[in-house]
């Protein structure tokens, strides 16, 4: 009976165990409904991927492995555009630094995506500009001056829409043109977000970054600070249809508008940061061009800066100069610094003939009332501090009240006003 027992409870475990092994389907883990993964390239502790290639012929050669591999298409977007589909890709691209963005998507349209920079070096003989931080910001019709290296190898300025250079915008020849920086015109073009091309005087294209074209209201300089009471100027592009400046909650309406310029009395605030906007007749808002790109709303500060004399006044050497008589200096104390606003008239203002050769030049002399020398008369150049600054010594302040004026003297220039801060 025990036997029985014993073959019994055999036949009974050898039942269970085959009852459990039955075979079934193999369960498929990849699917085309499979959420994808980028297994590599790995991002680095920023969260970005990061290439630095060292000149336009190094390309940028890399491989992506996704899941599910079988379902998934990798994309290569260069500023969002689609430069490259397939899992290695092996490109060169023009100089400059761009936006990269690696996308896997599946066939049922899910998707995942890595981000980082492509830094593309130069050639130390390439010319080559590096758009500052914000971009860099053009206006069509004035003339524009950008600073970089080897400017004096460029032929062409190009304007184009694609990195190939295929679609060409607009283009244009430099006006002035040395080792350090060029000028030029940019004729008419859209507003939009370009890519900035250098061509050689053998149609060789250099990659030199990124431009933002504006054709509306915008405000280029003059919004960083003001003076309460003073005369505030605020100068740029396509300002004719200004309507409106506001700082902080003050809203000033009573303004005169040139297509350059904005003038206002500037409002009665306390000393610091304030809120700065401007509107258009049609409710626009005006741009501000900084160096944190373009904006709406900018912060100002109030100066500390106390207005001497406003002009402008055109420097014609002892026809026309800029006089602040002694009563009016005895408010500038020993050490305060002065600081005089001046421009540049444009090429071709009358010079002087030296032999047969005709010579543009542009000077500023200062000095006192009876033509005594506080700087002798020195060019003003590309370089020259704008405004130019000097401190008001104790010396100097003897000589111009006894004296009896400040003078400012000069030719090819305006002066726009005289300050000091202390």
């Amino acid at each position: 009976m025990k036997a029985k027992n014993i073959l019994l409870l055999a036949a009974l475990a050898v039942s269970v165990i085959l009852t459990g092994c039955k075979s079934q389907a193999p369960y498929d883990t990849v699917s085309p409904d499979d959420l994808p993964r980028i297994l590599v390239p790995y991002e680095t502790e920023t969260g970005q991927l990061s290439y630095t290639l060292a000149n336009p012929d190094t390309p940028l050669y890399d491989s992506v492995t996704v899941t599910p591999s079988a379902y998934t298409t990798v994309n290569w977007y260069m500023d969002n555009v689609l430069v490259y589909t397939g899992t290695k890709i092996n490109m060169c691209f023009p100089a400059g630094v761009y936006d990269l963005r690696i996308e896997a998507v599946t066939q049922a349209g899910k998707s995942t995506s890595r981000t980082g920079t492509v830094t593309v070096n130069p050639y130390d003989t390439d010319p080559y500009f590096a758009a500052p931080a914000g971009g860099n910001h053009w206006v069509p019709g004035i003339e524009m001056e950008i600073s970089g290296k080897n400017m004096n190898a460029v032929a062409r300025i190009i304007l184009s829409s694609d990195f190939e250079t295929k679609t060409i915008v607009t283009n244009c020849t430099p006006s002035y043109k040395d080792d350090a920086t060029l000028k030029f015109t940019l004729p008419d073009t859209k507003d939009g977000r370009y890519y900035l091309r250098f061509s050689d005087s053998e149609d060789k294209n250099y990659g030199s970054g990124f431009v933002e074209v504006h054709n509306g209201a915008v405000i280029l300089a003059g919004y960083e600070e003001f003076v309460p009471g003073d005369t505030w100027v605020l100068t740029g592009v396509s300002l004719d249809n200004v309507a409106s400046v506001k700082v902080d909650e003050n809203v000033i309406i009573t303004l005169t508008v040139t297509s350059t310029s904005v003038t206002l009395t500037a409002p009665a605030a306390e000393v610091g940061k304030h809120t700065l906007s401007m509107k258009n007749k049609d409710g626009s808002d005006v741009l501000f061009v900084t160096a944190a790109g373009t904006l709406v709303e900018v912060t100002t500060s109030v100066s500390n800066e106390k207005t001497l004399w406003t002009g402008p006044e055109y420097l014609q050497w002892n026809e026309n100069r800029v006089r602040i008589e002694a009563a009016d200096m005895a408010q500038v104390p020993a050490g305060a610094t002065i600081l005089i606003y001046y421009e540049k008239l444009p090429a071709g203002h009358e010079g002087y003939y030296e032999g047969e050769e005709y010579k543009e030049y542009w000077k500023m002399k200062v000095m006192t009332a009876w033509w005594t020398d506080l700087f002798p008369e020195f060019d003003i150049t590309d370089d020259t501090p704008q405004p130019y600054t000097f401190a008001y010594t104790a010396e100097l302040k003897d000589l111009v009240e006894g004296q009896n004026a400040l003078s400012v003297a000069g030719w090819g220039l305006n002066i726009l006003k005289i300050t000091f801060k202390e």
